[in-house]
């Protein structure tokens, strides 16, 4: 029987805390033979919990730590998203350390450059971010993806839905200082608009219907029977051209249009994300988006999953692979002995 790899993510946040990259890439390692460590930001005495066939959330990270100190648990790879994670290198002595740049929040800029310093290879998210990093590491554009499971689900219509006679918009996620809260007012001007997910340093408009957060699972139903997805990101904010907005795979593997705010990463899905350049455009491809489901309800689900296919966090994982095995073969580190 072949012995498991082991696969560490460190505390950033909670396994239960909104599916994310983090969450989806663990999955991932524990289909193709990794035992995934996953560390829960919140710290307590609580008991390891096997939370998807072969990843283990642990409590109690000094423990993990402990373990590693008196050679009871080997790391193959270590796996960190949060800059301020490298402290943790020297401690944790893992045969590759992987830096995957999700964001560029300003708050992690003084801890950046040991992250990557740090790191044996570098996944970046994003095209800027990826034009951004240093190039003596080895460096991989690996974007966020569509969950599987979404792609050929039917969910039942949400009961906030159920009584709306007109077209549904919503809006997902996060309402940061990344969002242009004043183009999704617009929207909701002309359209019954829902948020489904959280205040994040910015108010959500007061003609929008605010349902909160959901689960991942409860979260694909509202996708599905939306007639449009948003993503109208403030461009004047730095954070918004280094993000690859999960929303955009969700909505598009849930068989939902997006109409999302121009730049690199939206740009690459024309069948599936409506892109503007304004609010006077992005208005009209609300209104564009709209008619198409309206008109062309089933067409317009058959190709965006068609997108949604190529992108899976399955085809993610298997670049992921292979940027191992590369780095493996140059460097002669054996993993999983």
């Amino acid at each position: 029987m072949t012995k498991r790899k082991v696969m560490l993510y460190p505390p950033t946040l909670n396994w239960g805390f909104l599916k994310q990259t983090p969450q989806q890439i663990s999955e991932q390692f524990a289909n193709n033979g990794y035992d995934v460590i996953f560390c829960n930001n919140e710290q307590s005495n609580k008991p390891v919990e096997e939370v998807y066939p072969h990843v283990f959330v642990y409590h109690n990270f000094q423990e993990v730590l402990n373990k590693i100190k008196h050679k009871q648990l080997k790391v193959d790879v270590y796996y960190y998203t949060w800059a301020k994670s490298a402290q943790y290198v020297e401690n944790i002595k893992a045969k590759i350390n992987i830096y995957n740049r999700v964001d560029e929040f300003p708050d992690w800029i003084p801890y950046e450059q040991e992250a990557m310093n740090k790191a044996d290879m570098i996944f970046t998210t994003s095209q800027k971010l990826y034009a951004k990093t240093q190039e003596s590491k080895p460096t991989y554009l690996i974007r966020n993806a569509c969950p599987d499971s979404y792609i050929e689900r039917n969910s039942n219509v949400p009961e906030e839905y159920r009584d709306v006679n007109e077209p549904i918009v919503m809006f997902s996620g996060a309402v940061g200082s990344w969002i242009s809260t004043n183009l999704i007012k617009k929207v909701a001007d002309r359209y019954k608009t829902f948020l489904v997910g959280q205040e994040f340093g910015k108010h959500c408009p007061d003609n929008v219907i605010n349902l909160g957060v959901k689960s991942h699972d409860e979260l694909h139903a509202y996708y599905q029977h939306a007639n449009v997805s948003l993503i109208p990101f403030n461009l004047k904010d730095g954070i918004t051209q280094s993000s690859c907005p999960l929303k955009l795979f969700e909505a598009m593997a849930s068989g939902t249009l997006s109409v999302a705010t121009k730049w690199e990463e939206t740009e690459i899905y024309p069948d599936a994300v409506l892109t503007a350049e304004d609010d006077e455009e992005f208005l009209s491809q609300v209104d564009k988006a709209i008619q198409f489901s309206i008109n062309n309800r089933e067409q317009v689900a058959e190709i965006t999953k068609q997108v949604a296919k190529k992108n899976t966090w399955e085809v993610r994982y298997q670049q992921i692979e292979k940027a191992i095995e590369e780095y493996t073969l140059k460097s002669g580190v054996v993993i999983g002995s």
